[in-house]
Parts: structure tokens; sequence; C-alpha cells
């Protein structure tokens, strides 16, 4: 296991370039160097999935990895196109065992010097957009630690190929967090009002806010808005058992 110094400063020098805007092609580099050197690999590759079908190749710390790669999105099969699939992680801790599975992939990885290979799924949004691919020339059984190692690394590619390129992104990144926080102080203030008009407890008032919002289709943030500059009066969105809840005017 290397050093935790060491994986410190990997992981930093690639959340770095990822902050400063680097290009993806950079980031994935680092990725695959830092990949092949921390767990101690012989080669690193990865694949995406292309919209348009099939998966590509878009990086590989070494030609002979990224013939492995590219055979395996020609013959659509082997164990990162498995991994992206089934979105799963594939082990392969001894490839000569693996005839059956992948009787194509199979004999070229292995006539190409690798023994053993890990495919670990790259997730965004739920789903398998590709996959990180490590490649031995030995058979090369994992402990649990390379495997988190490897889906970290997998997911700073993620962030490496989801970053923005222009100029603005740092705009639009605290533009975004503000609209966020404001839209969480303005829920607030909207679920204290019709607490207080219904005589409702914070969670119930939030509760009723969040199903006018979607019997009405209408965003959470244009519910709440109204709701604090007065547009909207919080009796409305009470259930009739509820609305007979309603505090009586004082006097």
């Amino acid at each position: 296991m290397p050093a935790p110094e060491q994986i410190a400063a990997a992981l930093s020098d690639i959340t770095a370039k990822l902050v400063d805007g680097h290009d993806a092609d950079t980031v994935l580099r680092m990725i695959t160097a830092a990949c092949t050197r921390l767990l101690d690999a012989s080669a690193t590759g990865v694949m995406l999935v292309d919209p348009r079908g099939g998966i590509r190749v878009v990086a590989a710390s070494d030609e002979r990895a990224r013939f492995v790669e590219l055979l395996q999105s020609q013959i659509e099969e082997g164990p990162c196109v498995d991994c992206i699939r089934d979105d799963v992680v594939v082990s392969a801790v001894d490839l000569a065992r693996e005839t059956d599975r992948w009787p194509e992939f199979t004999p070229a990885a292995t006539a190409a010097g690798y023994r053993a290979v890990h495919a670990i799924p790259m997730r965004l949004d739920n789903r398998a957009l590709g996959g990180l691919n490590v490649l031995f020339t030995g058979t090369a059984p994992w402990a649990q630690w390379q495997y988190d190692l490897a889906r970290t690394l997998a997911d700073l590619s993620v962030l490496g190929l989801s970053q923005e390129g222009d100029s603005r992104r740092a705009d639009r990144l605290v533009e975004h967090t503000l609209t966020t926080m404001n839209d969480r102080v303005r829920l607030a203030h909207a679920t204290g009002l019709v607490a207080g008009s219904l005589n409702l407890d914070p969670e119930r008032a939030s509760a009723l806010i969040h199903q006018h919002a979607g019997a009405h289709r209408t965003p959470v943030r244009d519910i709440t808005r109204a709701l604090v500059d007065g547009s909207l009066d919080p009796a409305a969105l009470a259930p009739p058992a509820e609305a007979r809840q309603e505090r009586p005017p004082a006097g």
C-alpha cells in the first residue's frame, strides 16, 4: 500500500487541476498515471459511452493499454464493457481463467502481456458513463483500499469530464450557490408563515408547500416567493381539514 502522503499528494494535484479549470485530457492523463502508480498497476485506461453508439477509448497510460482498450470497444467484449453495461465493478484477478467469459478478449489481452484487470464504473446521475480499466502483468487480487482508491479516481475522472471550460465558470458557481441559499431562506420564511397561519408544525407546513407546488406543477421557489410577497394566501395551501384549524382572529 502506498504511503498516505503519496495518495494525498496525488489527489491534491488532481483536484488542483480540476479547480484551475484544466481541460479533461490533461486531467485524465494525470488520473491514469496516478492510478497506475498508486495501485502498482502495469497500465490504466479510460473508456466512455459514445452517445452515438458504442464505447470509445479516451485515455490510456501507454500504447499497449490503448490497444487492449480499443480491442474491447471494437469487439464489444471485456471487463470494461461489462463494467459499463452493468454499472458494476468487474474484477478478473487471473485472466487465464476467463476464456469462457470473454472468448475473444482474453487471449488477445494475455498475448499483450496482461494477466489481470479490474474495471471500475465512472458514474454520473446514477448511471455508468464510462469505465476505468486497471491492468496488471501479474495476477492481482485486490484489497478493499484498492477498490476504494480506484473508485475515488474514477469519480475524479467524471469531475474532470464535467468541468466547464469557459471564463464564467467561477461566476456561475457563485451564482448557483447564492441562488440555492436564497431559495432555502425563502422556504424557511414561507414555512414559518404557513405554520403560523394554519397552526401547524413546521414539518407539516413544509409538506403542504411542496404538495401545493406539485399539484399546480409549479416550482417550489415560485410558491415560496408568492407566500413571502403576499400574493398567495397560506390558507390556499390547506386541505379542508387543516383549513378548519386556522387560528381565530384576535379579539
